[in-house]
């Protein structure tokens, strides 16, 4: 799986694909996940939540979606407001020096997150993206590796969860970088082709700045594949796309900033936007060649968009027992912030991911997904 950005947009929408897959007991077959921001994010809670463990299909519709609903609609993740008075005098000069290192704080404290990297399971292999500024590479994180092809490979991480998950939604400006202190020996070069170690390497720097993983690539797609080579630790990919659209251009970045939209200069949001086009392109492109098998899930899309793109033809009625075209717009359309949605807010974005996961993997691949599940059996 390869979850992208987009705040708590994309965290809700990505817990409603999970819960479409633990319908199927499906998530038992999860093997990798890449992640972006605010897929990073719900990633680090939703393994927190089952004590650095991946949940069972039963665990997650039982237990771990419930509780995650409940954490994400009580309180702002990040935002002056769930700061409160307390919060400004306890972090003073950090909200100008060091924003990302204040999230990270606040996802061990309103979504629970805890735990360092060395505790994370050995299945599913998780994979935390984030941009790295001083080498302009994508920065990663796992159990037992950090680094990039440029600066070097560590392959002993001592970084707590929230701070590496943090750092890859440490949008520029907005919430600024994370400095990561990083340890003086144990570097290697590693082959950028094959990922071997090839020689011990001094770190260039004891300290680096990472930026939010989106800033080099929304979707996280590139540690599971590379164009035209298919697929790295799996078999099937699906990667659920929640990024937002192109902001109004008459709007500045400091009037997005105010209103709590985690938004930098409009240049970063255009590159942004391009990057993404370009990566959703080359992936439709290989599975259309075969060289890959997967699917793409695209925000936005109603199931009746789907429908229409695939050529299925279905009585206007059938539309009636989901989402219309209007509320999938509307999903889309949800703020990239990290504020507490209503509860209604939730499950209209963690619906949306529900269905439009089902109707994409029951059109595009129905030998691995012949049944379709509605959104009311569930609720």
């Amino acid at each position: 799986m390869a979850l992208s950005g987009g705040g708590i947009r994309a965290a809700v929408f990505h817990l409603g694909v999970l819960r479409r897959l633990a319908d199927e007991g499906l998530l038992e077959s999860v093997s990798a996940i890449s992640t972006v921001s605010g897929g990073s994010l719900i990633t680090a809670a939703v393994m927190s939540q089952c004590g650095m463990r991946w949940p069972t299909s039963g665990e997650y519709l039982g237990s771990v979606y419930p509780e995650l609903r409940r954490r994400i609609t009580a309180a702002d993740l990040f935002s002056l407001k769930s700061l409160g008075w307390s919060g400004l005098a306890e972090f003073k000069f950090a909200l100008i020096q060091s924003r990302a290192g204040i999230l990270a704080t606040m996802l061990e404290r309103v979504w629970g997150v805890s735990g360092c990297l060395a505790d994370l399971p050995d299945v599913p292999e998780w994979l935390i993206n984030a941009t790295c500024i001083d080498t302009g590479k994508n920065w990663r994180f796992s159990k037992r590796e950090m680094g990039d092809w440029t600066f070097g490979r560590h392959y002993a991480p001592d970084v707590r969860i929230s701070v590496a998950a943090a750092a890859s939604a440490a949008v520029p400006y907005a919430i600024g970088a994370m400095p990561l202190a990083l340890p003086a020996t144990g570097w290697w070069e590693t082959d950028p082709a094959t990922r071997r170690q090839t020689r011990p390497k001094p770190p260039p720097k004891t300290r680096v700045r990472l930026w939010d993983g989106g800033a080099y690539d929304n979707m996280g797609l590139e540690a599971l594949t590379k164009p035209g080579r298919g697929l790295r630790s799996c078999n099937f990919l699906i990667c659920s796309d929640a990024s937002g659209p192109l902001r109004t251009c008459g709007e500045s970045s400091v009037a997005a900033l105010l209103r709590g939209s985690l938004s930098g200069p409009r240049l970063f949001d255009v590159a942004g936007d391009q990057i993404r086009a370009l990566r959703s392109r080359i992936l439709i492109a290989d599975i259309a060649a075969g060289t890959v098998e997967g699917v793409l899930l695209r925000m936005g899309n109603s199931v009746r968009a789907v429908d229409v793109k695939s050529g299925a033809a279905r009585p206007v009625s059938f539309y009636e027992a989901f989402q219309t075209d209007e509320q999938a717009e509307l999903a889309l359309r949800h703020p990239t912030d990290l504020k507490a949605p209503s509860e209604a807010q939730f499950d209209m974005l963690a619906r949306h991911g529900f269905e439009i996961a089902d109707a994409t993997l029951t059109t595009y691949v129905p030998a691995r997904f012949p049944q379709s599940s509605a959104w009311g059996i569930l609720t």
